[in-house]
């Protein structure tokens, strides 16, 4: 106490001034007064993790307003918002393939009043550029739903099965082409992991300055096929402008049911698909990570939102837990960096 009564003594006092300054400088006291400070600290986080939420979070979203993860973040946003008792914005922060609005959220004060909305498309872009690392600066919390692809030709072409395309890329490496919106797109992962897992394939990749001309190519039969997310794929299925082959999900899907998986089609241990959770600033109380959670779980399942899901292409795929799926991101990061590293040999 005689280092702090110090600084409120007359200044007359110059004698037990400079006992205190001589005590604050010998380094066992200067490490007991911040121990003290570090201690006298700690009920001002407890208060904080008990009285969070007090005012409105803000989910940052990487993509632009009005787009399949911009509309499912929002309604889940307005379903979180009742289940905490506060409103819950989106703040659309585009660029840089995810990674303007990933380093934004990352940015913030870790006090639980931020909230990133990630994807597996941060995974890639961390992969391919290494500017940001996932692990070190978000906190993971839940993957909420994930979306499956589907493998498509035009509907004049040859092909009527992915066997039959498959065989035909093997005979004639190289020949056949496939189109996506750019390296490290979904398209482009898609068949990159498929590469991985079926020796002897050699397409043409056709990379486009974005999905809808990637898109508008292949309905031209400009290229051979491609691998879309369902969302942007059942339309033009549905229109008969496309076929689709086969799908990436474990089993079959209920919006395409006489469509097999690549595993039926012949292709074990093969899955890809696009996923989407949220995670916090790192550093921010567990107390406050562990009610995000199960405030989220709550959300997830409101009959709205897996409406809105299912219209989308996507399904519900909570994690366990946040442990489990900084596990699982950890994981989609060694094998997305590895796939990489092969694609840069290739």
């Amino acid at each position: 106490m005689t280092g702090a009564a110090h600084v409120d003594a007359p200044p007359q006092s110059s004698g037990n001034q400079e006992i205190g300054d001589k005590m604050i400088e010998n380094p066992q006291r200067r490490q007991l007064l911040l121990a003290a400070a570090a201690i006298a600290a700690l009920p001002l986080t407890g208060i904080a993790a008990e009285t969070w939420p007090s005012r409105p979070i803000r989910i940052i979203v990487p993509y632009p307003a009005g787009g399949g993860p911009d509309i499912a973040v929002r309604k889940l946003a307005e379903v979180l918002g009742k289940q905490l008792g506060v409103s819950v914005i989106v703040d659309n922060k585009p660029g840089a393939s995810t990674l303007l609005g990933s380093q934004v959220a990352a940015a913030a004060r870790p006090d639980g009043y931020t909230v990133a909305y990630i994807t597996s498309g941060l995974v890639t872009v961390q992969a391919m550029t290494r500017k940001f690392d996932m692990t070190r600066a978000l906190q993971p919390i839940a993957k909420v739903n994930a979306s499956a692809f589907v493998a498509v030709v035009p509907s004049a072409s040859k092909y009527r099965t992915l066997p039959a395309l498959l065989a035909e890329a093997k005979a004639q490496p190289g020949k056949l082409s496939y189109g996506s919106a750019g390296i490290g797109s979904p398209a482009h992962m898609a068949v990159e992991h498929l590469r991985m897992r079926v020796p002897g394939l050699n397409f043409l990749h056709v990379p486009y300055k974005g999905a809808v001309e990637s898109v508008n190519a292949l309905r031209a039969g400009e290229i051979d096929f491609s691998v879309l997310v369902l969302s942007t794929a059942m339309p033009l299925i549905k229109a008969g402008t496309l076929r689709a082959l086969a799908v990436t999900t474990s089993s079959r899907i209920s919006q395409l049911p006489d469509v097999p998986t690549f595993a039926e089609a012949g292709i074990p241990h093969y899955g890809f698909t696009s996923w989407g959770g949220f995670a916090l600033p790192a550093g921010t109380p567990s107390a406050i990570a562990d009610k995000l959670f199960i405030a989220l779980k709550a959300a997830s399942r409101d009959p709205g939102f897996l409406s809105l899901q299912e219209s989308l292409g996507s399904f519900s795929a909570f994690s366990a837990s946040p442990s489990a799926f900084g596990k699982e991101l950890d994981e989609a990061i060694r094998s997305e960096e590895l796939l990489v590293r092969q694609i840069q040999k290739s």
